[in-house]
């Protein structure tokens, strides 16, 4: 009697046919295809205002305007195109115009919410739009539900990026809307050839983690999209932005196996390998100057160390020449957070081929002790697990022995074990003047003349070469880059040897483009990677310079 009444309050509880949870799925569907729609129909407008660009420049062929006589295959729900006159004139424009400000003020459509069966109101779907001072709805209902809007972050917006010919004294207006990055041939003047590099929002999530130095957020981000179950698992230029990330990083090892996925699945050839941040090191070595008396390259400890000061660190250890001088003479004292990010960084050090040499460690290995000593539960274990790790490092397994059983005993809990490491790390006792090598690199300017026909005065070209890392305030090495351009009225930057910019430096490279731009300057970055390419993107700099992407 027992086991006949348990069977169906099992199969009761075993039902999946939840109201609120189907009418959820139902508007995932809906959400889904309606954004599929949104982009299809984004698809078809983009190819006719490029169509309608080039015959504002070109005008009409008689081909072309056979093509523009059909109708417009986007949904019943969008607007239709209309046919353009068989020539250039301002009809043209003004078609253009209407078809921008329809495409700016665009957004993903969110799905109705309607009340479902029993009256369970599933979670809220939104939509996130272009504009950054616009607002979306956070709850669509009837008409007792009332209306609550949010506006959208300002960092994640999709903007166009457009490249005119060279500029005006009069810096060109910015404009919102979804759009593209450009990659140009700085050296054509005065028209530009363009070749496009679809932008997507998708990216956002990877390109701000490597701007803020988390690679390894950046890395799963890239991962999570060209993956087996990924969105772009196909898309060859999100594959070259992961190249970008290895060949920023160093990463060998993960760039050749990431290479061998990429050509079976794309049946491509990959990229070329090199570190980049081998190249900026050498450069470094070349640049600074060094006397009798002078110490090592290497990185200086702050006297406080928190999370924030570790991601400098491991910043800081891209462009390093090896063996890597790590001087922990000045440090006094370790924050939690800057414990547990040390911990990671020492962690993920110990699985890769390098070489370093740590001045005063002993100054370390007592700072963490005194933060965390045995018997005291209450301190946070990340001191103890830096500790440990820090002893693998240095390959002191005796010590790490010691330390791993009063770990045991301060918190009843089983001790990391001990294991080899690939990196090596080899202790050294007082230092000799340690050097900060800076961050960032301006080369000599070379300034050559162009474009001086039947005795007219030529066209004053400056090129320099922008190399490391723009990271925090610019304002002393673009003073430093005033001063080299003198009177060029064209200036290229190259950037092969710049491995990241970070937001705040990237804001004052947006406000020194724009001032130069005012100046009646032409401003170009060439031979710019993917990441980097994608955040003068996202702050604007590529509305006010060219960006030409480096070649595979």
């Amino acid at each position: 009697m027992v086991s006949r009444m348990a069977a169906p309050a099992r199969d009761l509880m075993g039902r999946s046919d939840d109201p609120a949870s189907q009418f959820a799925d139902i508007e995932k569907a809906e959400l889904k295809a309606m954004i599929e729609r949104k982009r299809r129909n984004d698809f078809v407008r983009k190819r006719e205002l490029d169509m309608l660009r080039r015959i504002r420049r070109e005008g009409l062929s008689a081909e072309q305007a056979a093509s523009l006589n059909a109708t417009s295959r986007l949904d019943d729900s969008e607007v239709k195109a209309t046919q353009p006159p068989n020539h250039a004139a301002p009809g043209v424009k003004a078609k253009i115009d209407a078809i921008e400000r329809q495409m700016v003020g665009s957004a993903v459509p969110v799905a109705p919410r309607r009340s479902p069966p029993g009256g369970v109101v599933p979670p809220t779907l939104t939509a996130q739009v272009q504009d950054p001072d616009a607002t979306v709805p956070a709850d669509i209902g009837d008409d007792s539900v009332p209306m609550v809007t949010r506006p959208m972050p300002r960092q994640l917006e999709p903007l166009e990026f457009r490249v005119e010919d060279l500029p005006a004294a009069a810096p060109a207006p910015a404009s919102a809307g979804a759009g593209k990055l450009v990659a140009v041939n700085a050296n054509a003047m005065p028209s530009v050839e363009v070749s496009e590099v679809t932008h997507d929002h998708e990216l956002d999530e990877a390109v701000i983690a490597f701007a803020n130095a988390d690679f390894n957020h950046c890395e799963r981000a890239l991962l999570q999209l060209t993956g087996p179950q990924g969105a772009r698992q196909s898309h060859s230029d999100t594959w070259l932005v992961l190249f970008d990330l290895f060949r920023a990083t160093g990463q060998q090892q993960r760039f050749e196996s990431t290479a061998l996925e990429y050509s079976q699945k794309l049946q491509r050839s990959p990229p070329q390998w090199f570190s980049l941040p081998r190249l900026v090191a050498d450069a470094t070595l070349s640049t600074v100057a060094r006397g009798p008396d002078s110490g090592d390259i290497g990185w200086l400890s702050p006297e406080r160390l928190d999370a924030d000061a570790v991601a400098q660190l491991n910043s800081h250890t891209l462009q390093l020449p090896q063996p890597w001088v790590l001087d922990w003479t000045r440090l006094q004292r370790i924050e939690p957070d800057g414990a547990a990010a040390l911990r990671q960084l020492l962690r993920r050090w110990s699985q890769q081929v390098l070489e370093m040499r740590w001045m005063t460690a002993d100054r370390l290995f007592t700072v963490l002790q005194e933060a965390a000593p045995v018997g005291v539960r209450d301190a946070d274990p990340s001191y103890w697990l830096a500790r440990l790790e820090a002893l693998r490092l240095v390959n002191r397994p005796d010590q790490f022995d010691e330390i791993a059983i009063d770990y045991c005993v301060t918190y009843e809990v089983s001790p990391p074990s001990w294991e080899a490491t690939r990196c090596v790390a080899r202790v050294a006792g007082s230092p000799l003047n340690t050097q900060t090598a800076a961050l960032s690199v301006l080369s000599d300017a070379v300034t050559t003349v162009q474009g001086g026909l039947e005795g007219a005065s030529g066209v004053a070209v400056t090129s320099l070469d922008l190399s490391g890392q723009l990271s925090g305030d610019l304002s002393s090495l673009l003073h430093t880059l005033d001063a080299n351009l003198k009177t060029a009225r064209i200036v290229r930057i190259s950037c092969a040897l710049l491995i990241r910019v970070d937001f705040i430096a990237a804001g004052d490279l947006l406000n020194w483009v724009i001032a130069k731009r005012a100046e009646g300057r032409h401003i170009s970055f060439t031979d710019v990677h993917r990441l980097v390419a994608l955040m003068f993107g996202a702050m604007g700099i590529t509305e006010h310079a060219p960006v030409q992407l480096r070649q595979a």
